[in-house]
């Protein structure tokens, strides 16, 4: 892909696509502009992406331009950027899961057959397809990575569904020369990835955390569909694996979606509190409060990580990528530190 653009699809046109494309199209026109984590990845500005493709489920979404769906209900991110008509139309993406009461109090389904969604991949000559719909939705997700395989797509899976760290999966990437990242995205600066700084400092300062609890309270639709149990005990081990990769020895740590705010819109606030033990048994308590909007948080990483699979890609990588990642993922095959991850990226990535 090196030296043309990347040909993206979305899947799912929700909050954080909707932050990503604005993104998109506010740092191609403004690439002065400060804010962007990383300008070049791999050899990429933002603007050498474009989308080409994009599904969704809902009736509300599908027809229209992706210049519009973005905006529609029941998306809350807000317009940052005013986006031109793109020319490509929401087509109607895979449901193959029945959704939990929460999820389907808002959504009005419309979907189309996996071999439609092959397809439509191999006519818009989709180099890359992120995976954004909701979590929770196991079965559609599988079927979209077998889509995206099948049609000769690369694959970016940012739901806790286990897609990249699925060795059979793997291997049908490696077996077509495309590259499988994932799974369950890190936003840049969401409670997650303080967590785990906090525990990288605290250490790196000699002082020993011994118990910590993350707790979330947020608004918009993927909030709202993580207060079905089920899925959120699953987000809180997945969240709770991703914090303790920082220490080698165990502490007490919870970490987990708490409770749904309507008004919060795509408006997430995280509250932290470590317990650590330092000289001579002498006692720290910390606790922090972080307000931070899920769809911002999720934009520069999808940016990112979009580009940086155009790269392996063209150097001829295929399979999960680990560099990739490790940097822009919760749930990996490998365990590393935060700092490391994120510098092992930017020295293979951004240099």
């Amino acid at each position: 892909m090196r030296g043309r653009r990347i040909r993206v699809a979305f899947i799912g046109v929700g909050n954080s696509a909707s932050a990503a494309i604005q993104g998109l199209f506010y740092y191609s026109a403004n690439p002065e502009k400060e804010g962007l984590w990383h300008p070049i990845v791999g050899g990429y500005r933002v603007s050498d992406i474009e989308v080409v493709a994009a599904l969704d489920v809902d009736q509300r979404k599908v027809g229209k331009d992706v210049s519009e769906a973005i905006f529609s209900e029941p998306n809350s991110f807000e317009k940052r950027f005013n986006i031109p008509k793109t020319g490509v139309i929401v087509e109607r993406g895979l449901l193959e899961d029945e959704p939990n009461p929460y999820l389907a109090s808002t959504l009005k389904p419309i979907k189309q057959d996996r071999e439609g969604i092959v397809e439509y991949f191999r006519k818009n000559h989709v180099d890359i397809a992120v995976n954004t719909i909701s979590s929770g939705l196991d079965k559609s997700s599988t079927a979209y990575a077998e889509a995206a395989c099948e049609s000769g797509a690369s694959f970016v899976n940012t739901t806790p569904t286990s897609v990249a760290t699925n060795t059979a999966f793997i291997e049908k990437f490696r077996e077509r020369k495309l590259v499988l990242v994932g799974d369950d995205l890190m936003s840049q600066l969401g409670g997650t990835a303080l967590h785990r700084g906090l525990v990288s400092l605290l250490k790196s300062r000699g002082v020993k955390p011994v118990k910590s609890y993350q707790l979330d309270v947020g608004g918009g639709l993927e909030t709202l569909n993580t207060m079905y149990e089920d899925l959120r005990d699953f987000k809180k081990q997945v969240k709770t694996s991703s914090i303790v990769e920082e220490v080698e020895e165990g502490w007490e740590v919870v970490s987990g979606t708490t409770d749904y705010v309507d008004f919060l819109g795509n408006n997430r606030i995280t509250y932290l509190q470590f317990n650590a033990t330092g000289f001579m048994g002498s006692g720290f308590t910390i606790n922090v409060s972080l307000r931070s909007n899920d769809g911002v948080n999720a934009g520069n990483i999808i940016l990112d990580v979009v580009r940086a699979v155009a790269k392996a890609v063209g150097e001829g990588l295929s399979g999960n990528v680990s560099e990739i990642s490790n940097y822009g993922f919760k749930k990996t095959l490998e365990r590393k530190k935060l700092v490391e991850a994120t510098a092992i990226f930017q020295s293979k990535y951004c240099l």
